[in-house]
């Protein structure tokens, strides 16, 4: 197994001026070999390896039946806005291959991907005239489908909306606009509408779905895929790749020792018996 370990730390120090004339009547001060300072440290690292225990580990697949989380998870978060860059050309792909009368496109703009021609379309907006059930309610579907993914990590409804405003805007001016010009519509319907589609529908037919007694069956599982068709995906993805991911509030290294004169005849060093851990954010993704 590969582990992949993120620490950031941020750390608050006191620092001490002693003198050495009274540095042995220090309160808190031990002697110690300055090359042994080891037992200074073990606290602290068997504290961290302990916090290191991965039991929040995200499980492998969908979470069909659990909570969503109470706290945002940025790791996962990552990982989904990362896939969708992959999805969305995968999205095009299936686009390519429809009608007009789905896609909109006609045979001439499909024969026309550019690098020119992307730079072309995400230097407008426009209103575009596609029909209006590709506008008013295949839109609001995939921003109601960004909300929930969002609210599947733990973010909250704000933060759900703007999520959902982010995905809209990559597949905008991404793979869309390789065949399009950037619609205003769908700037706007996609998130806001989105979030109404996805706290006042999704959001509660998922809780009813949730909350029955004993196995799921293939219906409620349809339910949940079709109001969460990323999460779905992702989880999957992170399970064929073997992923699980951890971001954690935690002691990310280990307190520098503090050194006095322990009296002037000796000249050995001493150490702070209350020194602080450095807390800091710890992410880690194990595959």
């Amino acid at each position: 197994m590969q582990t992949l370990s993120v620490r950031l730390g941020l750390a608050f120090s006191a620092f001490c001026v002693l003198l050495p004339a009274a540095a042995a009547d220090v309160t808190g001060l031990a002697t110690y070999p300055p090359t042994a300072p080891a037992a200074v440290y073990a606290p602290f690292i068997n504290q961290n390896l302990a916090l290191q225990e991965p039991t929040d580990v995200q499980a492998a697949g969908y979470n069909w039946r659990g909570t969503t989380p109470d706290k945002p998870d940025w790791g996962g978060v990552g990982r989904d806005v990362t896939y969708f860059l992959g999805f969305q050309f995968a999205a095009i792909a299936v686009l390519y291959a429809a009608p007009e009368s789905i896609s909109g496109w006609d045979r001439e703009q499909k024969k026309n991907y550019s690098a020119a021609k992307w730079r072309k379309n995400v230097s407008k907006v426009v209103w575009d005239d596609d029909r209006w059930w590709i506008n008013y309610v295949l839109h609001p579907y995939w921003g109601g489908a960004y909300y929930v993914q969002a609210r599947e990590r733990g973010l909250d409804r704000t933060q759900a909306f703007w999520y959902s405003a982010l995905l809209s805007t990559i597949f905008e001016y991404g793979a869309e606009a390789l065949a399009e010009p950037v619609s205003v519509q769908d700037l706007i319907v996609t998130p806001v509408v989105g979030a109404l589609v996805g706290e006042y529908l999704f959001t509660p037919l998922r809780a009813r779905i949730r909350a029955k007694p004993g196995e799921l069956n293939w219906a409620d599982k349809t339910l949940l895929v079709v109001t969460d068709p990323l999460g779905v995906i992702s989880a999957e993805t992170d399970r064929l790749f073997g992923i699980k991911s951890t971001l954690r509030w935690q002691p990310v290294g280990m307190p520098l020792p503090v050194t006095a004169l322990d009296g002037a005849a000796t000249g050995r060093p001493a150490y702070l018996h209350n020194q602080r851990p450095v807390w800091g954010l710890q992410f880690q993704a194990e595959w």
